[in-house]
């Protein structure tokens, strides 16, 4: 006879159950029922399903005894043999309308249940196994679905091959007792909804019955496994490098850079204020453009006509200043060139418009199609400028410049015409913003593919020339259309608005757009109380101060920004416009210190 008590403690040590094991032995007909054993009717005054009465047993370590009179389950009377199978069973009159849709169906059920003869057996055992006083026929494991997988490898480990189980979702104690018994082979158990319902299964429980026969079989099979390195717990892999939650790898790279291991990059401090947290500083840049050509030694007019020239005047620039961001700034008057408008360029000033390409007549438009900014005008040397400033520059992100479609149109028809058909035409004004936006995309488009950031410019678009209303209702349904459309390209997009636009934060903020990039004339504190980190807020030390300010007036402006944008991310210092071409060395290199100085991590 096999040890019950060591079959217990090595299913304990190998499978760890977390209710006991059961030993179940069916009584047949002449064997007497044993001594202290309750039965529910006599002991509890109440009748039970069988699967109560694993329940009961595997939980309380009762041991039970059962006969007809102590079930009320009906068909777990029928499948134990302790009644006749009746036609109204046959018929699949119980299954129909609850598990099958017919009683043809439910009749193809019933008959896929096994079941004793009627006669043979008279009462049933249950019992935990270290307390069982009876040879049982099977012993019956509950447990997790890991855990029954280590029965299965164990049943498995002498024959090979696979185990094969079946399930209906009903009458599992068919599956835990007959079906063992009579085919000699292990199964594995999907608890039925009364095992649930009225055993108390858990969702995360399993069974497994083992024949009483094939149980030293099993156990051999539990330590071979075992041996070989399959155990329960399951074995973790533990030899990885965990990724942690953002915030915490920052602060690992924080302690790197104190200790001279690792340093922060401009692409670091930019990627930071985006996700909304820290490196070791505020991120800042100035808005660099002309001014990289005439430091040096080139004309304004050169620096915006040759792609080489202006890629190369960025480039030294950067090296020499190592700013975080790195502007392809030429002109914002390039696009309205490229759909017709005709430029005046002087040699050391900023080009602008001569002659609006529907200045006189703005029928023009149902005539014009949109530019490709691979072959119109400038747009393939700003192309290009793109692509050799991306290819030099990795430290740091490099962004295109696209214009909007409010500071094309303006181009294309004049600022003054433009405002004045917003009144007396305001069809037309919405089929050319319509025109500059889908250009806008497409020079977009192209601007991305150099592999470069994009950002938008519009330098007409705020309350300094416009009112509230107009940017509403002419300007803001193509701005968020704009936006929208990289969104769904997964492409991030900031825009730029120079002037005064406090009446319009709420509304540039509501386009979607990932940036906002603001003048000085515009109120810094206003903007982070009214973004509220939903944009990444970029600015606003006065241009003026990098003509003609004092170290000290540059200082107290950058300060300034600092404690009011940067406390809590979000927040990129720079200058609140393109510096001017003759904006003085010695003034760039004092925003540069103050803000290396006022923007440490400390100080916010």
């Amino acid at each position: 006879m096999i040890d019950l008590k060591k079959v217990n403690e090595e299913l304990a040590e190998y499978i760890r159950p977390q209710t006991f094991p059961l030993a179940i032995r069916m009584l047949k007909v002449g064997e007497s029922l044993p001594e202290k054993f309750r039965m529910p009717l006599r002991d509890f005054k109440n009748r039970y399903a069988t699967c109560q009465d694993i329940g009961l047993s595997r939980r309380y370590g009762w041991n039970l005894a059962l006969t007809k009179e102590d079930m009320n389950c009906s068909p777990g009377i029928l499948i134990l043999g302790f009644d006749k199978v009746l036609r109204f069973y046959t018929e699949g009159n119980l299954c129909e309308g609850m598990y099958t849709e017919t009683a043809e169906a439910g009749q193809r059920s019933e008959a896929a249940v096994d079941k004793f003869e009627m006669g043979k057996y008279h009462a049933i055992l249950i019992a935990p196994l270290d307390r069982a006083t009876f040879i049982p026929d099977l012993i019956v494991i509950y447990g997790n679905p890991a855990q029954v997988m280590r029965l299965v490898q164990g049943g498995l480990w002498k024959q090979g091959g696979k185990l094969t189980s079946s399930f209906s979702g009903r009458i599992d104690c068919a599956d835990i007792i007959v079906t063992p018994i009579k085919t000699g082979e292990c199964q594995v158990i999907l608890p039925c909804s009364g095992d649930r319902i009225f055993g108390q299964t858990q969702d995360h429980e399993m069974a497994f019955s083992i024949p009483y026969a094939r149980i030293e079989e099993v156990l051999e099979g539990l330590k071979g496994t075992h041996k070989g390195g399959i155990r329960y717990p399951v074995t973790s892999y533990l030899d990885y490098e965990a990724k942690f939650p953002p915030k915490y790898v920052d602060m690992m790279k924080m302690w790197q850079v104190r200790e001279g291991k690792a340093k922060y990059t401009g692409m670091d401090h930019i990627r930071a204020a985006f996700k909304r947290t820290f490196t070791d500083r505020v991120p800042f840049y100035p808005i660099i453009g002309a001014y990289a050509g005439v430091q040096n030694g080139m004309t304004v007019r050169e620096y915006l006509q040759d792609a080489r020239k202006l890629a190369q005047a960025q480039i030294k620039t950067y090296e020499e200043l190592k700013h975080d961001v790195v502007v392809v700034m030429a002109d914002l008057v390039k696009e309205a060139e490229a759909a017709g408008s005709k430029l005046r360029f002087p040699e050391n000033d900023i080009c602008s418009v001569e002659r609006p390409v529907l200045a006189d007549d703005k029928g023009r438009l149902a005539k014009m199609e949109v530019p490709d900014p691979l072959k119109a005008g400038r747009l393939p040397m700003y192309l290009e400028a793109c692509e050799q400033m991306a290819s030099a520059i990795k430290e740091s992100p490099v962004g295109g410049v696209v214009v909007g479609p409010w500071g094309i149109a303006v181009a294309m028809r004049g600022a003054e015409r433009l405002i004045l058909d917003t009144f007396d035409d305001p069809a037309f004004v919405h089929d050319l913003m319509r025109f500059t936006t889908e250009f806008a995309k497409r020079f977009g488009e192209a601007v991305k593919d150099t592999k470069v950031g994009l950002s938008f410019s519009e330098p007409a678009s705020s309350c300094s020339l416009i009112s509230p209303e107009i940017y509403r209702e002419f300007i803001k349904p193509y701005h968020t259309e704009l936006m929208n459309y990289f969104k769904e390209r997964r492409v991030g997009t900031s825009l730029h608005i120079c002037g005064y636009i406090d009446p319009i934060m709420e509304d540039i903020v509501e386009t979607g757009v990932g940036a906002i990039s603001m003048d000085a004339l515009s109120s810094l504190n206003r903007m982070v109380q009214v973004s509220k980190k939903r944009v990444v807020v970029i600015g606003n030390v006065a241009t003026t101060l990098f003509e003609r300010g004092s170290k000290g007036e540059m200082e107290e402006a950058v300060k300034k920004c600092i404690e009011i944008g940067a406390r809590g991310s979000a927040f990129i210092l720079a200058s609140g416009c393109e510096i001017p071409p003759n904006s003085r060395k010695e003034n760039l290199q004092w925003f540069m210190e103050a803000a290396l100085k006022y923007g440490t991590y400390e100080n916010l």
